[in-house]
């Protein structure tokens, strides 16, 4: 099945591409969540004159996820505090919801889809990298200091 994608997709193609995915892709994600329409007559030519201002709204998201990415490289790290045990290992764990909320303490709001944690949850008392992904063209590596509440 043919289809224009509205946005650009990971592994698929830039906004305004036709490709050829699955059919089953296409009807339940692609075009439910609006990230492609179909690719007969009428969509093409009224995605041509539709192709300025899409490209012209994804500029804009990337300029406003670049000026957040700049307050957030201002901060370098946060740091939480978690109960642990003789060995360094936390009781529990340090997931997204807790960086979230270190964020919003800060004052600077982050989705939890934006925020990419490479070897799963926190488990260990130190420093630990993770990434932020703002846009798909921005991202920033960001350290989480997690120490002892004791």
């Amino acid at each position: 099945m043919e289809v224009i994608l509205l946005s650009k997709m990971y592994k698929l193609g830039d906004s305004g591409c036709i490709v050829n995915v699955k059919s089953g892709y296409a009807r339940n994600y692609l075009i439910p969540k609006g990230k492609a329409i179909l690719a007969n007559k009428e969509n093409v030519n009224s995605f041509k004159a539709q192709k300025i201002a899409l490209e012209q709204e994804n500029i804009s998201k990337l300029i406003i996820a670049q000026s957040r990415a700049e307050k957030i490289k201002l901060i370098k790290s946060i740091t939480i505090l978690s109960k642990s045990g003789k060995e360094g290992k936390i009781f529990g764990s340090v997931g997204i919801r807790h960086i979230i909320k270190e964020f919003s303490l800060l004052g600077i709001k982050i989705n939890k889809k934006e925020i990419r944690l490479p070897h799963g949850a926190l488990r260990k008392i130190g420093k630990h990298s993770i990434v932020l992904q703002l846009h798909h063209e921005v991202h920033i590596d960001f350290l989480v200091n997690i120490i002892d509440k004791n």
